[in-house]
């Protein structure tokens, strides 16, 4: 038996990506998903290592440094030495990274402004609070009895 919620979790999910795709199409950005991932992580912590972004995603520490390095050739983030821990480098957006982090916000503000075009402001926070709950249960992994 499928479920239902979670046959409409998947279209909301594909149809999110695809207004996603579509805005970046649009904007002009053209960065895979994960490069996205990495300049919002960034922009949204200042500072941070390659470490704390790897445990942070729970990605590989591998993939996360390919990424570091695509981005630093593209210009848009740059490498410098934690001041505690030389062993550590501390992780920044350049100029042109801080807008291309304004430009992936513009885009994700219109899809998501489009998501809840009509819905009332309750229903938007009931959303949001049923979602959380339920990536908390995901993510718990203790068996339901």
């Amino acid at each position: 038996m499928h479920s239902p919620i979670g046959e409409t979790l998947h279209q909301l999910l594909h149809a999110y990506k695809r207004a996603m795709r579509d805005g970046y199409a649009t904007a002009g950005i053209e960065l895979s998903v994960a490069q996205i991932r990495m300049i919002k992580g960034i922009a949204s912590h200042p500072g941070t290592s390659a470490q704390d972004i790897s445990a942070r995603a729970r990605q590989d520490k591998g993939h996360i440094a390919r990424l570091i390095k695509d981005l630093e050739s593209e210009g848009l983030l740059t490498r410098y030495p934690h001041p505690q821990d030389s062993r550590y480098r501390q992780l920044e957006l350049t100029p042109a990274g801080s807008t291309m982090a304004e430009r992936i916000r513009t885009v994700e503000a219109e899809a998501g402004a489009r998501m809840a075009r009509a819905l009332p402001e309750t229903d938007i926070k009931r959303f949001v609070e049923l979602a959380e709950a339920m990536i908390v249960n995901l993510e718990t992994h203790e068996n339901p009895q």
